[in-house]
Protein backbone atom coordinates (compact mmCIF):
# COMPACT_ATOMS: atom_id res chain seq x y z
CA UNK A 1 0.00 0.00 0.00
CA UNK A 2 1.37 3.66 -0.54
CA UNK A 3 2.12 5.50 2.53
CA UNK A 4 -0.63 7.53 4.30
CA UNK A 5 0.38 10.79 5.82
CA UNK A 6 -0.57 11.43 9.34
CA UNK A 7 -3.01 14.27 9.04
CA UNK A 8 -5.31 11.84 6.92
CA UNK A 9 -4.52 8.13 8.65
CA UNK A 10 -5.14 9.94 12.18
CA UNK A 11 -7.95 12.19 10.99
CA UNK A 12 -10.87 11.93 14.01
CA UNK A 13 -13.23 9.22 13.32
CA UNK A 14 -15.74 10.21 15.50
CA UNK A 15 -16.44 13.30 17.42
CA UNK A 16 -14.82 12.18 20.97
CA UNK A 17 -11.57 12.47 18.94
CA UNK A 18 -12.25 15.99 17.72
CA UNK A 19 -9.20 17.73 19.96
CA UNK A 20 -10.23 21.21 21.18
CA UNK A 21 -13.47 22.09 19.46
CA UNK A 22 -15.78 20.71 22.38
CA UNK A 23 -17.84 23.69 21.98
CA UNK A 24 -19.04 22.81 18.46
CA UNK A 25 -19.04 18.96 18.42
CA UNK A 26 -20.94 18.87 22.01
CA UNK A 27 -24.16 21.13 20.47
CA UNK A 28 -23.86 18.77 17.01
CA UNK A 29 -24.41 15.65 19.24
CA UNK A 30 -27.18 17.50 21.18
CA UNK A 31 -29.17 18.64 17.91
CA UNK A 32 -28.50 14.83 16.44
CA UNK A 33 -29.64 12.99 19.49
CA UNK A 34 -33.05 15.53 19.48
CA UNK A 35 -33.51 15.00 16.00
CA UNK A 36 -33.08 19.05 15.45
CA UNK A 37 -31.39 19.33 12.00
CA UNK A 38 -30.69 22.81 10.72
CA UNK A 39 -30.96 23.13 6.81
CA UNK A 40 -27.45 24.92 6.62
CA UNK A 41 -24.19 25.03 8.94
CA UNK A 42 -21.41 27.80 9.19
CA UNK A 43 -18.32 26.48 10.08
CA UNK A 44 -15.11 29.52 10.80
CA UNK A 45 -12.11 29.01 12.19
CA UNK A 46 -8.64 29.36 11.36
CA UNK A 47 -6.78 26.67 8.69
CA UNK A 48 -6.29 23.06 10.12
CA UNK A 49 -8.08 23.25 13.26
CA UNK A 50 -11.10 20.93 12.31
CA UNK A 51 -13.68 22.43 10.19
CA UNK A 52 -13.73 19.88 7.56
CA UNK A 53 -13.28 16.87 9.63
CA UNK A 54 -16.56 17.87 11.53
CA UNK A 55 -18.26 18.25 8.52
CA UNK A 56 -17.23 15.04 7.36
CA UNK A 57 -18.25 13.53 10.84
CA UNK A 58 -21.86 15.36 10.92
CA UNK A 59 -22.55 14.07 7.42
CA UNK A 60 -21.80 10.30 8.91
CA UNK A 61 -23.74 11.05 11.89
CA UNK A 62 -26.67 11.55 9.53
CA UNK A 63 -26.42 8.78 7.17
CA UNK A 64 -25.01 6.20 9.37
CA UNK A 65 -27.61 3.06 9.46
CA UNK A 66 -27.93 3.49 12.97
CA UNK A 67 -28.79 6.80 13.11
CA UNK A 68 -29.12 9.91 12.84
CA UNK A 69 -27.03 9.72 15.75
CA UNK A 70 -25.02 11.88 18.53
CA UNK A 71 -22.20 9.47 17.33
CA UNK A 72 -21.32 7.48 14.51
CA UNK A 73 -20.87 4.03 14.01
CA UNK A 74 -17.78 3.96 12.14
CA UNK A 75 -18.58 0.50 10.78
CA UNK A 76 -21.23 0.33 8.45
CA UNK A 77 -21.46 0.57 5.03
CA UNK A 78 -22.06 4.37 4.34
CA UNK A 79 -19.91 5.50 7.30
CA UNK A 80 -16.95 3.36 5.72
CA UNK A 81 -17.84 4.94 1.80
CA UNK A 82 -17.92 9.01 3.84
CA UNK A 83 -14.80 8.42 5.30
CA UNK A 84 -13.17 7.02 2.06
CA UNK A 85 -14.78 9.81 -0.64
CA UNK A 86 -16.47 7.48 -2.08
CA UNK A 87 -20.35 8.34 -0.82
CA UNK A 88 -22.19 9.68 -3.62
CA UNK A 89 -24.19 11.12 -0.26
CA UNK A 90 -21.75 13.39 0.82
CA UNK A 91 -20.67 15.97 -2.21
CA UNK A 92 -17.67 17.93 -1.27
CA UNK A 93 -16.98 21.46 -2.97
CA UNK A 94 -14.43 23.87 -3.74
CA UNK A 95 -15.98 26.99 -3.83
CA UNK A 96 -12.49 28.51 -4.79
CA UNK A 97 -13.39 27.07 -8.47
CA UNK A 98 -16.69 26.74 -8.00
CA UNK A 99 -17.69 30.41 -7.27
CA UNK A 100 -19.86 31.62 -10.40
CA UNK A 101 -23.91 31.75 -10.86
CA UNK A 102 -23.58 29.14 -13.31
CA UNK A 103 -21.83 27.19 -10.65
CA UNK A 104 -24.22 27.70 -7.84
CA UNK A 105 -26.98 27.01 -10.58
CA UNK A 106 -25.53 23.56 -10.93
CA UNK A 107 -25.87 22.82 -7.10
CA UNK A 108 -29.21 23.92 -7.11
CA UNK A 109 -30.78 21.57 -9.53
CA UNK A 110 -28.69 18.63 -8.51
CA UNK A 111 -29.84 19.26 -4.79
CA UNK A 112 -33.60 18.53 -6.08
CA UNK A 113 -32.76 14.70 -6.76
CA UNK A 114 -33.14 11.79 -4.12
CA UNK A 115 -30.11 11.22 -2.22
CA UNK A 116 -28.31 8.43 -3.28
CA UNK A 117 -26.45 5.98 -0.83
CA UNK A 118 -27.84 7.70 2.42
CA UNK A 119 -30.47 9.43 4.41
CA UNK A 120 -29.21 12.91 3.81
CA UNK A 121 -27.28 14.26 0.53
CA UNK A 122 -24.84 16.54 2.41
CA UNK A 123 -23.07 19.30 0.20
CA UNK A 124 -19.67 20.54 1.86
CA UNK A 125 -18.67 23.82 0.31
CA UNK A 126 -15.38 24.42 1.63
CA UNK A 127 -13.56 27.75 1.72
CA UNK A 128 -17.37 29.31 1.42
CA UNK A 129 -16.04 32.89 1.26
CA UNK A 130 -14.53 33.15 -2.52
CA UNK A 131 -18.54 32.71 -3.74
CA UNK A 132 -18.92 35.88 -5.65
CA UNK A 133 -21.56 38.12 -4.35
CA UNK A 134 -24.18 37.17 -7.26
CA UNK A 135 -23.66 33.85 -7.00
CA UNK A 136 -24.37 34.06 -2.96
CA UNK A 137 -27.57 35.85 -3.33
CA UNK A 138 -28.52 33.44 -6.49
CA UNK A 139 -27.78 30.26 -3.11
CA UNK A 140 -29.68 31.92 -1.12
CA UNK A 141 -33.60 30.68 -1.42
CA UNK A 142 -31.25 27.21 -1.86
CA UNK A 143 -30.24 27.94 1.54
CA UNK A 144 -33.26 28.77 3.63
CA UNK A 145 -35.93 26.46 1.70
CA UNK A 146 -33.62 23.28 0.29
CA UNK A 147 -35.14 19.81 -0.89
CA UNK A 148 -36.44 17.54 1.62
CA UNK A 149 -33.03 15.79 3.78
CA UNK A 150 -30.69 17.87 2.39
CA UNK A 151 -28.32 19.64 4.61
CA UNK A 152 -25.75 22.41 3.29
CA UNK A 153 -22.17 22.89 5.11
CA UNK A 154 -20.38 25.49 4.93
CA UNK A 155 -16.68 25.93 5.84
CA UNK A 156 -14.70 29.15 5.84
CA UNK A 157 -11.39 30.94 7.28
CA UNK A 158 -12.83 34.29 6.34
CA UNK A 159 -16.63 34.80 7.63
CA UNK A 160 -16.62 38.43 7.42
CA UNK A 161 -16.15 38.12 3.73
CA UNK A 162 -19.28 36.30 3.46
CA UNK A 163 -22.97 38.47 3.04
CA UNK A 164 -24.95 38.81 5.67
CA UNK A 165 -27.94 37.13 4.49
CA UNK A 166 -25.90 33.98 3.88
CA UNK A 167 -25.06 34.37 7.61
CA UNK A 168 -28.75 35.10 8.62
CA UNK A 169 -29.95 31.59 6.77
CA UNK A 170 -27.04 29.28 8.66
CA UNK A 171 -26.43 28.04 12.02
CA UNK A 172 -23.08 29.07 12.74
CA UNK A 173 -20.46 27.68 14.55
CA UNK A 174 -16.91 29.18 15.48
CA UNK A 175 -13.79 27.24 15.73
CA UNK A 176 -10.50 28.01 17.61
CA UNK A 177 -7.06 27.35 17.70
CA UNK A 178 -5.39 24.60 19.57
CA UNK A 179 -3.08 25.15 22.43
CA UNK A 180 0.38 23.95 22.46
CA UNK A 181 -0.69 20.89 24.84
CA UNK A 182 -3.61 20.21 22.89
CA UNK A 183 -1.72 19.26 19.96
CA UNK A 184 1.29 17.89 22.09
CA UNK A 185 -1.38 15.50 23.61
CA UNK A 186 -2.62 14.36 20.14
CA UNK A 187 1.49 14.34 18.79
CA UNK A 188 1.97 11.90 22.02
CA UNK A 189 -0.72 9.78 21.31
CA UNK A 190 -0.21 8.97 17.96
CA UNK A 191 3.96 8.45 18.10
CA UNK A 192 3.14 5.79 20.89
CA UNK A 193 0.19 4.15 18.23
CA UNK A 194 3.22 4.55 15.37
CA UNK A 195 5.70 2.16 18.31
CA UNK A 196 8.49 5.32 18.05
CA UNK A 197 9.13 7.29 21.45
CA UNK A 198 9.80 11.05 21.81
CA UNK A 199 10.30 13.37 24.53
CA UNK A 200 7.54 16.06 25.96
CA UNK A 201 9.84 18.73 25.04
CA UNK A 202 10.32 17.77 21.40
CA UNK A 203 6.31 17.64 20.92
CA UNK A 204 6.23 21.19 22.41
CA UNK A 205 8.64 22.24 20.20
CA UNK A 206 7.16 21.20 17.09
CA UNK A 207 3.08 21.76 18.50
CA UNK A 208 4.65 25.76 18.92
CA UNK A 209 5.82 25.59 15.43
CA UNK A 210 1.86 24.56 14.21
CA UNK A 211 1.13 27.96 16.00
CA UNK A 212 -2.71 26.40 16.81
CA UNK A 213 -2.83 24.49 14.02
CA UNK A 214 -3.50 20.29 14.31
CA UNK A 215 -2.93 19.73 10.62
CA UNK A 216 -0.24 21.76 10.45
CA UNK A 217 1.60 19.73 14.05
CA UNK A 218 0.74 16.96 12.14
CA UNK A 219 2.67 17.37 8.72
CA UNK A 220 5.72 18.80 10.53
CA UNK A 221 5.55 15.67 13.05
CA UNK A 222 5.74 13.57 9.35
CA UNK A 223 8.29 15.29 8.10
CA UNK A 224 10.16 15.22 11.21
CA UNK A 225 9.66 11.27 11.46
CA UNK A 226 10.75 11.01 7.61
CA UNK A 227 14.29 12.52 8.01
CA UNK A 228 14.90 10.39 11.28
CA UNK A 229 15.35 6.86 12.32
CA UNK A 230 13.95 5.84 15.78
CA UNK A 231 13.46 8.35 18.67
CA UNK A 232 13.24 11.93 17.84
CA UNK A 233 15.73 14.46 19.47
CA UNK A 234 15.27 17.99 20.37
CA UNK A 235 18.31 19.00 18.51
CA UNK A 236 17.71 16.92 15.86
CA UNK A 237 13.89 18.37 14.92
CA UNK A 238 15.10 22.06 15.87
CA UNK A 239 17.56 21.22 13.08
CA UNK A 240 15.31 19.48 10.56
CA UNK A 241 12.19 21.73 11.15
CA UNK A 242 14.16 24.75 11.37
CA UNK A 243 13.03 25.92 14.38
CA UNK A 244 14.81 28.48 16.83
CA UNK A 245 16.03 26.75 20.18
CA UNK A 246 15.55 29.08 23.19
CA UNK A 247 19.22 28.90 24.45
CA UNK A 248 19.70 30.74 21.49
CA UNK A 249 17.44 33.52 22.65
CA UNK A 250 19.17 32.75 25.92
CA UNK A 251 22.59 33.97 24.24
CA UNK A 252 21.20 36.89 22.78
CA UNK A 253 19.64 38.21 25.67
CA UNK A 254 22.74 38.22 27.56
CA UNK A 255 24.27 39.95 24.94
CA UNK A 256 21.73 42.51 24.87
CA UNK A 257 21.76 43.07 28.78
CA UNK A 258 25.52 43.58 28.54
CA UNK A 259 24.88 46.24 25.62
CA UNK A 260 27.24 44.49 23.49
CA UNK A 261 26.34 44.82 19.87
CA UNK A 262 29.29 42.98 18.34
CA UNK A 263 28.49 40.01 20.79
CA UNK A 264 24.48 40.06 19.44
CA UNK A 265 25.61 39.76 15.89
CA UNK A 266 27.83 36.78 16.54
CA UNK A 267 25.11 34.85 18.11
CA UNK A 268 22.74 35.93 14.93
CA UNK A 269 25.64 35.14 12.81
CA UNK A 270 25.30 31.44 14.60
CA UNK A 271 21.79 30.79 14.34
CA UNK A 272 21.48 31.63 11.01
CA UNK A 273 24.03 29.23 10.06
CA UNK A 274 21.64 26.59 11.11
CA UNK A 275 19.52 26.69 8.53
CA UNK A 276 16.87 28.86 10.08
CA UNK A 277 14.99 31.38 8.28
CA UNK A 278 15.61 34.93 8.52
CA UNK A 279 11.77 35.88 8.67
CA UNK A 280 11.09 32.83 10.95
CA UNK A 281 14.04 34.37 13.58
CA UNK A 282 12.13 37.92 13.22
CA UNK A 283 9.14 36.47 14.25
CA UNK A 284 10.60 34.21 17.25
CA UNK A 285 11.84 37.12 18.55
CA UNK A 286 8.58 39.00 19.22
CA UNK A 287 7.32 35.47 20.53
CA UNK A 288 10.39 35.55 22.80
CA UNK A 289 9.51 38.72 24.56
CA UNK A 290 6.03 37.58 24.85
CA UNK A 291 7.06 34.53 26.59
CA UNK A 292 9.30 37.02 29.20
CA UNK A 293 5.95 39.29 29.47
CA UNK A 294 4.07 36.50 30.61
CA UNK A 295 6.70 35.06 32.84
CA UNK A 296 6.56 38.74 34.46
CA UNK A 297 3.07 38.55 34.88
CA UNK A 298 2.47 35.28 35.79
CA UNK A 299 4.75 32.21 35.32
CA UNK A 300 1.77 30.31 35.39
CA UNK A 301 0.55 31.87 31.93
CA UNK A 302 3.56 29.98 30.08
CA UNK A 303 2.64 26.27 31.72
CA UNK A 304 3.32 23.77 28.79
CA UNK A 305 5.26 26.38 26.34
CA UNK A 306 8.41 25.84 27.87
CA UNK A 307 10.38 23.00 29.44
CA UNK A 308 11.22 23.76 32.92
CA UNK A 309 15.02 24.32 33.02
CA UNK A 310 14.14 27.08 30.08
CA UNK A 311 10.89 28.46 32.26
CA UNK A 312 13.80 28.78 34.86
CA UNK A 313 16.26 30.68 33.34
CA UNK A 314 13.85 32.62 31.07
CA UNK A 315 12.18 33.82 34.72
CA UNK A 316 15.91 35.17 35.12
CA UNK A 317 15.86 37.09 32.01
CA UNK A 318 12.05 38.43 32.72
CA UNK A 319 13.23 39.97 36.28
CA UNK A 320 15.97 42.15 33.84
CA UNK A 321 13.41 44.27 32.40
CA UNK A 322 10.66 46.30 33.91
CA UNK A 323 7.06 45.37 31.86
CA UNK A 324 6.86 48.57 30.36
CA UNK A 325 9.99 47.43 28.69
CA UNK A 326 8.68 43.96 27.85
CA UNK A 327 5.15 45.81 26.40
CA UNK A 328 7.48 48.09 23.93
CA UNK A 329 9.94 45.05 22.91
CA UNK A 330 6.85 42.64 22.09
CA UNK A 331 5.15 45.34 20.00
CA UNK A 332 8.71 46.53 18.48
CA UNK A 333 10.38 43.28 17.39
CA UNK A 334 6.38 42.55 15.87
CA UNK A 335 6.58 45.55 13.76
CA UNK A 336 9.97 44.82 12.31
CA UNK A 337 9.14 40.88 11.71
CA UNK A 338 6.62 42.47 9.83
CA UNK A 339 9.20 45.24 7.46
CA UNK A 340 11.84 42.01 7.37
CA UNK A 341 9.01 39.74 5.57
CA UNK A 342 8.92 41.69 2.81
CA UNK A 343 12.26 43.34 2.24
CA UNK A 344 14.23 42.65 -0.41
CA UNK A 345 17.09 42.50 2.44
CA UNK A 346 15.80 41.08 5.14
CA UNK A 347 19.16 40.01 6.66
CA UNK A 348 20.39 43.50 6.94
CA UNK A 349 17.70 44.29 8.62
CA UNK A 350 17.33 41.80 11.13
CA UNK A 351 20.98 42.19 12.02
CA UNK A 352 20.36 46.32 12.59
CA UNK A 353 17.22 45.09 15.07
CA UNK A 354 19.59 42.69 17.24
CA UNK A 355 21.94 45.79 17.62
CA UNK A 356 19.24 48.45 18.13
CA UNK A 357 18.17 46.00 21.04
CA UNK A 358 21.37 46.37 22.21
CA UNK A 359 21.32 50.09 22.78
CA UNK A 360 17.67 49.61 23.85
CA UNK A 361 17.17 51.92 26.42
CA UNK A 362 14.82 51.19 29.38
CA UNK A 363 11.39 53.23 29.79
CA UNK A 364 11.04 55.86 32.62
CA UNK A 365 8.27 56.16 34.13
CA UNK A 366 6.34 60.18 34.72
CA UNK A 367 5.84 58.73 38.28
CA UNK A 368 9.77 58.23 38.79
CA UNK A 369 10.50 61.91 37.46
CA UNK A 370 7.98 63.48 39.57
CA UNK A 371 9.40 61.88 42.58
CA UNK A 372 13.05 62.29 41.91
CA UNK A 373 12.10 65.82 41.07
CA UNK A 374 9.84 66.18 44.50
CA UNK A 375 13.00 64.63 46.07
CA UNK A 376 14.95 67.75 45.01
CA UNK A 377 12.81 70.10 45.80
CA UNK A 378 12.47 68.31 49.01
CA UNK A 379 16.02 68.92 49.90
CA UNK A 380 16.79 64.95 49.34
CA UNK A 381 19.55 63.93 46.75
CA UNK A 382 17.58 61.69 44.08
CA UNK A 383 17.51 58.29 44.05
CA UNK A 384 19.21 56.15 41.60
CA UNK A 385 17.17 53.90 38.85
CA UNK A 386 17.36 50.28 40.44
CA UNK A 387 20.32 48.42 38.89
CA UNK A 388 19.70 46.05 36.28
CA UNK A 389 20.13 42.32 36.42
CA UNK A 390 23.57 41.06 35.00
CA UNK A 391 25.25 43.97 34.91
CA UNK A 392 23.30 45.69 32.26
CA UNK A 393 23.36 49.22 31.48
CA UNK A 394 20.76 51.57 30.40
CA UNK A 395 21.43 54.44 27.91
CA UNK A 396 21.75 55.31 24.77
CA UNK A 397 19.07 55.77 22.03
CA UNK A 398 15.73 53.65 22.11
CA UNK A 399 14.89 51.45 19.07
CA UNK A 400 12.48 53.67 17.19
CA UNK A 401 13.89 56.87 17.72
CA UNK A 402 11.45 56.90 21.69
CA UNK A 403 11.72 60.01 23.39
CA UNK A 404 11.92 59.04 27.39
CA UNK A 405 14.24 61.16 29.25
CA UNK A 406 17.40 59.16 29.84
CA UNK A 407 18.88 57.46 33.06
CA UNK A 408 22.04 58.36 34.44
CA UNK A 409 25.43 56.14 32.33
CA UNK A 410 27.24 54.46 34.48
CA UNK A 411 30.85 56.13 34.49
CA UNK A 412 29.22 59.96 34.06
CA UNK A 413 29.09 62.38 36.92
CA UNK A 414 25.48 62.54 38.80
CA UNK A 415 24.33 65.82 38.61
CA UNK A 416 24.12 66.02 42.74
CA UNK A 417 28.14 65.41 42.26
CA UNK A 418 28.36 68.79 40.69
CA UNK A 419 28.19 72.41 41.54
CA UNK A 420 24.89 72.98 39.77
CA UNK A 421 21.68 70.81 39.71
CA UNK A 422 18.83 71.02 36.87
CA UNK A 423 15.73 71.68 38.66
CA UNK A 424 11.99 73.12 37.30
CA UNK A 425 12.06 76.85 36.90
CA UNK A 426 11.17 78.45 40.24
CA UNK A 427 12.51 75.81 42.98
CA UNK A 428 15.23 75.48 44.58
CA UNK A 429 17.30 72.08 45.18
CA UNK A 430 19.01 71.67 47.77
CA UNK A 431 22.98 71.24 48.50
CA UNK A 432 24.04 67.51 48.08
CA UNK A 433 23.72 65.38 51.14
CA UNK A 434 26.55 63.52 52.46
CA UNK A 435 29.13 65.33 52.12
CA UNK A 436 32.01 65.31 54.58
CA UNK A 437 31.48 68.51 56.62
CA UNK A 438 29.52 70.16 54.41
CA UNK A 439 26.13 71.43 56.08
CA UNK A 440 23.23 71.61 54.58
CA UNK A 441 21.99 75.70 53.78
CA UNK A 442 19.30 76.70 51.72
CA UNK A 443 20.02 78.85 48.57
CA UNK A 444 18.36 82.30 47.85
CA UNK A 445 15.03 82.13 46.16
CA UNK A 446 15.15 83.47 42.40
CA UNK A 447 11.54 85.20 42.88
CA UNK A 448 11.52 87.02 46.69
CA UNK A 449 8.16 87.76 47.49
CA UNK A 450 7.75 89.99 50.51
CA UNK A 451 6.02 88.36 53.26
CA UNK A 452 3.58 91.27 54.05
CA UNK A 453 2.61 93.33 50.59
CA UNK A 454 1.93 96.99 51.27
CA UNK A 455 -1.57 98.14 50.86
CA UNK A 456 -2.73 100.33 47.95
CA UNK A 457 -2.52 99.83 44.02
CA UNK A 458 1.08 100.27 44.35
CA UNK A 459 1.92 97.92 46.82
CA UNK A 460 0.82 94.91 44.42
CA UNK A 461 2.34 96.69 41.23
CA UNK A 462 5.75 95.67 43.04
CA UNK A 463 5.32 92.07 42.15
CA UNK A 464 2.41 92.10 39.20
CA UNK A 465 5.63 90.51 37.37
CA UNK A 466 6.04 87.95 39.41
CA UNK A 467 2.35 87.24 40.12
CA UNK A 468 1.77 87.04 36.32
CA UNK A 469 4.97 84.60 35.96
CA UNK A 470 3.09 82.32 38.07
CA UNK A 471 0.12 82.42 36.80
CA UNK A 472 1.51 81.25 33.90
CA UNK A 473 3.35 78.16 34.98
CA UNK A 474 -0.26 76.70 36.11
CA UNK A 475 -2.24 78.20 32.95
CA UNK A 476 -0.76 79.97 30.10
CA UNK A 477 -3.51 81.11 28.31
CA UNK A 478 -4.66 82.86 31.39
CA UNK A 479 -1.72 84.62 31.81
CA UNK A 480 -2.05 85.87 28.36
CA UNK A 481 -5.24 87.80 29.06
CA UNK A 482 -3.33 89.32 32.13
CA UNK A 483 -0.93 90.84 29.31
CA UNK A 484 -3.96 93.05 29.15
CA UNK A 485 -4.57 94.19 32.42
CA UNK A 486 -2.86 95.72 35.71
CA UNK A 487 -2.84 95.97 39.06
CA UNK A 488 -5.56 97.88 40.81
CA UNK A 489 -5.81 98.27 44.63
CA UNK A 490 -4.94 95.73 47.06
CA UNK A 491 -7.07 95.62 49.95
CA UNK A 492 -7.31 93.65 53.18
CA UNK A 493 -9.79 90.80 52.14
CA UNK A 494 -9.10 91.17 48.04
CA UNK A 495 -6.52 92.14 45.17
CA UNK A 496 -8.18 94.27 42.03
CA UNK A 497 -7.47 92.98 38.71
CA UNK A 498 -8.13 96.27 36.11
CA UNK A 499 -9.27 95.18 32.21
CA UNK A 500 -10.46 98.06 29.94
CA UNK A 501 -11.65 95.58 27.52
CA UNK A 502 -15.24 93.52 28.00
CA UNK A 503 -13.94 90.53 26.28
CA UNK A 504 -11.01 90.58 29.03
CA UNK A 505 -13.16 90.99 31.68
CA UNK A 506 -15.58 87.75 30.77
CA UNK A 507 -12.13 85.98 30.16
CA UNK A 508 -10.98 86.72 33.97
CA UNK A 509 -14.20 86.57 35.81
CA UNK A 510 -14.91 82.97 35.89
CA UNK A 511 -15.17 81.14 39.04
CA UNK A 512 -12.02 78.65 37.85
CA UNK A 513 -9.81 81.49 36.53
CA UNK A 514 -10.62 83.48 40.05
CA UNK A 515 -9.78 80.30 42.07
CA UNK A 516 -6.43 79.45 40.02
CA UNK A 517 -6.02 83.50 40.68
CA UNK A 518 -6.64 83.57 44.24
CA UNK A 519 -4.70 80.03 44.94
CA UNK A 520 -1.72 81.42 43.04
CA UNK A 521 -1.60 84.93 45.06
CA UNK A 522 -2.00 82.54 48.01
CA UNK A 523 0.86 80.14 47.55
CA UNK A 524 2.97 83.18 46.76
CA UNK A 525 2.72 85.58 49.20
CA UNK A 526 0.86 83.87 52.20
CA UNK A 527 -2.07 85.70 51.95
CA UNK A 528 -5.22 84.75 50.99
CA UNK A 529 -7.58 87.08 49.72
CA UNK A 530 -9.94 87.41 46.70
CA UNK A 531 -9.71 88.62 43.36
CA UNK A 532 -11.88 91.00 41.72
CA UNK A 533 -11.76 91.92 38.38
CA UNK A 534 -12.61 95.64 37.03
CA UNK A 535 -13.33 97.20 33.92
CA UNK A 536 -11.38 100.75 33.59
CA UNK A 537 -11.60 103.63 31.51
CA UNK A 538 -8.00 104.09 29.46
CA UNK A 539 -5.25 102.39 27.47
CA UNK A 540 -3.15 99.02 28.93
CA UNK A 541 -0.30 98.50 27.95
CA UNK A 542 1.38 95.00 28.42
CA UNK A 543 3.65 95.17 31.42
CA UNK A 544 7.52 95.80 30.27
CA UNK A 545 8.59 94.24 32.89
CA UNK A 546 7.26 90.99 32.17
CA UNK A 547 8.41 91.15 29.04
CA UNK A 548 12.10 91.89 29.49
CA UNK A 549 12.22 89.12 32.25
CA UNK A 550 10.68 86.72 29.91
CA UNK A 551 13.85 87.45 27.12
CA UNK A 552 16.33 87.62 29.91
CA UNK A 553 14.76 83.95 31.16
CA UNK A 554 15.02 82.65 27.43
CA UNK A 555 18.69 83.71 27.47
CA UNK A 556 19.62 82.03 30.74
CA UNK A 557 17.99 78.74 29.67
CA UNK A 558 19.56 78.50 26.05
CA UNK A 559 22.67 79.67 27.98
CA UNK A 560 22.54 76.61 30.57
CA UNK A 561 21.42 74.49 27.07
CA UNK A 562 25.00 75.42 25.92
CA UNK A 563 27.31 75.01 29.24
CA UNK A 564 25.92 71.55 29.33
CA UNK A 565 25.55 70.18 26.05
CA UNK A 566 27.36 67.28 27.24
CA UNK A 567 24.84 66.19 30.51
CA UNK A 568 21.97 64.11 28.80
CA UNK A 569 20.19 63.92 32.09
CA UNK A 570 20.25 68.04 32.44
CA UNK A 571 19.81 68.49 29.02
CA UNK A 572 16.41 66.55 28.78
CA UNK A 573 15.16 68.05 32.37
CA UNK A 574 15.78 71.76 30.64
CA UNK A 575 13.86 70.93 27.62
CA UNK A 576 11.05 69.13 29.50
CA UNK A 577 10.34 70.34 32.54
CA UNK A 578 11.32 74.05 30.98
CA UNK A 579 14.09 74.31 33.86
CA UNK A 580 16.95 76.25 34.66
CA UNK A 581 20.04 75.61 36.06
CA UNK A 582 20.37 77.17 39.64
CA UNK A 583 24.14 78.01 41.47
CA UNK A 584 23.75 76.21 45.20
Amino acid sequence: MDYQVLALKYRPARFEEVVGQEQVTSVLQGALSQRRIANAYLFSGPRGCGKTTVARLLAKALNCEEGPSAEPCGECDSCRSIAQGSSLAVIEIDAASNRSIDDIRRIREEAGYASVGGRYKVYIVDEAHQITGDAANAFLKTLEEPPPSTVFILATTEPQKIIATVHSRCQRFGFRLLSTDEIAGRLAAIIEREGLSAEMDVLRAVARRADGSMRDGLTLLDQALASLEGALTLETVTEILGLTRNDRFHALTEAWLERDGARAVRELDAVLAGGLAIREFALGLSRWFRSLLLLKLDPALVEGEMSAADRERAQGFAEAFQTEDLLYLVRFTGERADQIRYASQPRILLETLVVELARFESRVLLTDVLARLNALEGGAAPRSAPPQARGSRRGGPAPGGGDTPRETRPGTRKPEARGREAAPRGTRAASPAGQAGATAQAAPSAEVAPSKLPPGEQGFATVWGDFVRRVGRGKKSLASFLDYARPGPLGAKHFTICVENPFHLAMLDTPDHLRLLSDTFAAAYGEKRQVRVELVQGEIAPPAERISQERADDAKRKQDLRDHAGDDLIQDLLKRFDGEVLED
